[in-house]
């Protein structure tokens, strides 16, 4: 029976190998004087970065203690890490993209005759166009996403699955263009390298677009997918004793966690009643999978009197905020 590796170990295995290649391909290149290998060596540096970066990522959210300046800790640093990495995959994914346009206007501007070697064609694709890295005997990061991103499922290693699986996806390219190159004598032929070289880019964006925008959203302290605000303030208003509810936040600390914070206008006659409300509240969140919720009780009658009949029959207090900052100050609140 296999043995089970850890994330953590996993990813440290992956460092380790790609470190491997990248010692062997740049000594090797240097002292061959290939430019095909020398390429491909940084470019399995690129994925070494983004594989370290996802690394840290995951030993910093293991750390139990934070600065104090950081009240919830670690726990957005995957995250972090999962849009570094989807930022960076999708710079390259346009490099190449243009690099391969590039590559379409050189030949067409250009003779196809030229006698060229094999080894020189090689060497000749995997200089002039950025997917000289794509195309010779790398495994570079030509990614793909195999499952969508989706609350519970970790982003960060998303990152490093794109860079592992797009770097195989890129080797049968590079194998295609070869083959196409070397064993066919149209003139065309030579187009083969950027075609390739050009869907593979269309792979990267397609698969980190999502990784970016997924992982941004949540930086971005956006609502949790399936859950809408108005439902939610429905139920929290259909609780008995709740007159009105605002100043309702929902969002995501990180791919598993949700938080709330919501004021709640409550009528004199129920104030004793607050506890039992507030639980009942929190149990109205938990449906929701929310777990973690702030509630700020207002006084229904403090400021105003009834002024008309919600639907179900009973008196609308609704209001402005009760407890609310100054005018000069108004534009610097959450909402303002």
């Amino acid at each position: 029976m296999a043995p089970h590796l850890s994330q953590a170990q996993r990813l440290q295995l992956v460092i380790c190998i790609s470190l491997c290649f990248f010692i062997a391909e740049i000594s090797v290149g240097f002292y061959t004087r290939s430019l095909a290998l020398i390429a491909d060596a940084f470019h399995y540096l690129n994925d070494l970065i983004g594989f370290i970066v996802a690394y840290a990522a995951l030993k910093i959210s293991a750390k139990k203690d934070s600065p104090q300046d950081l009240s919830f800790g670690w726990q957005r640093s995957r995250l972090l890490g999962a849009f570094f990495n989807g930022v960076f995959l999708l710079a390259l994914g346009v490099s190449i993209f243009l690099q391969s346009i590039e590559r379409f206007v050189s030949l067409q501007q250009h003779d196809h005759s030229h006698n060229e070697t094999p080894g020189a064609i090689d060497a000749s694709v995997n200089t002039e166009d950025g997917t000289g890295q794509v195309f010779t005997l790398h495994d570079n990061h030509r990614h793909n996403n195999l499952q969508p991103s989706k609350r519970g499922h970790d982003l960060g290693m998303l990152g490093v699955l794109i860079h592992v699986i797009g770097d195989a996806a890129n080797n049968v390219g590079v194998i295609i263009s070869a083959l196409i190159i070397w064993l066919t004598t149209y003139p065309a032929r030579y187009y083969a390298d950027p075609a390739i070289s050009m869907a593979i880019a269309i792979v990267i964006l397609s698969t980190s677009i999502p990784l970016v925008r997924n992982s941004g959203r949540i930086l971005l302290e956006s609502v949790p997918s399936g859950i809408n605000l108005d439902d939610v303030r429905h139920d929290l208003e259909t609780i008995p004793g709740v007159v009105s509810v605002h100043e309702l936040h929902v969002w995501r600390l990180n791919q598993e966690k949700a938080l709330a914070s919501v004021h709640v206008t409550i009528s004199n006659e129920t104030i004793s009643d607050f506890v039992q409300i507030a639980k009942i509240m929190n149990d109205c969140f938990h449906s929701y999978g929310i777990h973690s919720a702030t509630v700020q009780p207002e006084l229904g009658s403090a400021l105003t009197s009834p002024s008309a009949t919600s639907v179900d029959g009973q008196e609308d207090f609704s209001q402005p905020c009760q407890v609310k900052c100054g005018a000069s100050c108004e534009v610097l609140t959450c909402c303002g």
